[in-house]
Formats: structure tokens, sequence, C-alpha cells
């Protein structure tokens, strides 16, 4: 029992982690530090996945740490990093609002998952508090996708979402069978792939990767 409540507890503590290091990414300025932050926030999500294997011994646990250290933390990051070097323009983030709003956005779409899940919701699999926290990620992540305007932040954006919703998946069930989590990993990465090529060509066509560019196309 000890050794169930002290996971619980480190769980939580890493989950927090991973829903601060989302947060942040609204008060970035720079493109490259939204890549750092999410390479942070994709270490501890396998980190969390590691110690759930250590302490239940699954093997297909191991498997699934090991397959979101690769994926997650080294490949796509090192790939955003290089796109972005490959773009050769500004590299300020230019969200559609501050930076200082989105922080209070940010806060508020915590709170109103938290009060929406509070009641009413049973979990089969870890804390409630591990679901909160990945759809607050989800929703966190949406919003970064919605509010910036440079086509390399939006496929941070949407990066974030899959965490997000990795996390719940593996909260719920203690993780997925690891087919389906090797289909899903696959497809971020032709995601990551194709919308990185597709960012620099618009930099390319419009000497900008503002996504704001495409409305002066004419049919």
């Amino acid at each position: 029992m000890d050794k169930w409540l002290d996971l619980l507890s480190l769980v939580d503590f890493i989950s927090v982690g991973i829903l601060l290091s989302t947060v942040a990414m609204n008060t970035l300025r720079r493109i490259e530090s939204c890549v750092k932050a999410y390479r942070l926030n994709s270490l501890l999500l396998s980190l969390l996945i590691f110690i759930t294997a250590f302490t239940v011994g699954d093997v297909h646990l191991y498997a699934a740490g090991a397959l979101t250290l690769l994926s997650k933390a080294l490949i796509i990051p090192m790939f955003l990093s290089r796109t972005i070097k490959q773009m050769k323009v500004t590299h300020e983030v230019q969200p559609y609002i501050s930076n200082g709003l989105s922080l209070v956005i940010s806060g508020i779409l915590v709170s109103l998952v938290y009060a929406s899940l509070s009641e009413g919701i049973f979990v089969t699999g870890f804390s409630k508090n591990v679901l909160q926290i990945s759809v607050a990620v989800i929703m966190i992540g949406l919003f970064i996708m919605i509010t910036r305007k440079k086509a390399i932040t939006q496929v941070i954006g949407l990066l974030v979402m899959e965490n997000g919703l990795f996390l719940a998946g593996f909260s719920l069930t203690f993780g997925m069978p690891t087919i389906i989590e090797l289909g899903i990993l696959f497809d971020m990465l032709m995601v990551v792939l194709i919308l990185g090529i597709f960012a620099i060509q618009i930099k390319k066509v419009f000497a900008s990767s503002d996504l704001d560019r495409l409305t002066t196309l004419k049919g």
C-alpha cells in the first residue's frame, strides 16, 4: 500500500511539472525556447512512464517510456530545431495576444478543467488529478495553436496536445497496447515532418512563416 501511495504522489508531482512546462510556453518569446519547453514536457512524460514501469514491473511500460523518450524528447525536438534554422526568419513567437493575457487565459482554462472534472467522474487508473492535468494540457495546447501566428509554433501546440492525450490515455489504462503507441508515434512523426516542410515552403514563397500571409492568396 505504501508503495502505491508513494507512486501516486510522485506521479502527481511529475504531472504538475508537465502542466507547468505547458503553461510556461505562453510566457516564452523565442521559438527555440518553446522547443526546449516541449522537450522538457516530453522528458517529464517519459520519466513518469519509467517510474510507473519500475514500480509495477511491467516490461511493456519500459518500452513505452523508451519510445516516448526517443521520439518526443529527442527526434522531434531535433527536427524542429533544424527546421527553425532552415527558415532563416525572425524567431520571435509573435502571438496574436500578449504573453501576459495568454498566461491569464491558461490559468482560467486550468481552473475550468478542475471545476468541470471535480465531481461526477470515476477514474480506474491513476489518480483523478492526472486526468485533470492531462485535459488541461490538451486545452492549453489547443490555445497555443489558436493564438500563434507562425506555423512552427502551431506545430508545437499540436505536439503539446498529443502529449496531453498520451498522458490521459496512460493515466486511465496504465499504458496503451504497444502497437497502438507505435502507430500514434509514427503518425506524429509524419505530421511533424509534413508540417515542417510546409512551414519552410511558406517561408520560401512569402519570405515569412506567418500564416496571416496566406490570406493574400487569390483563387
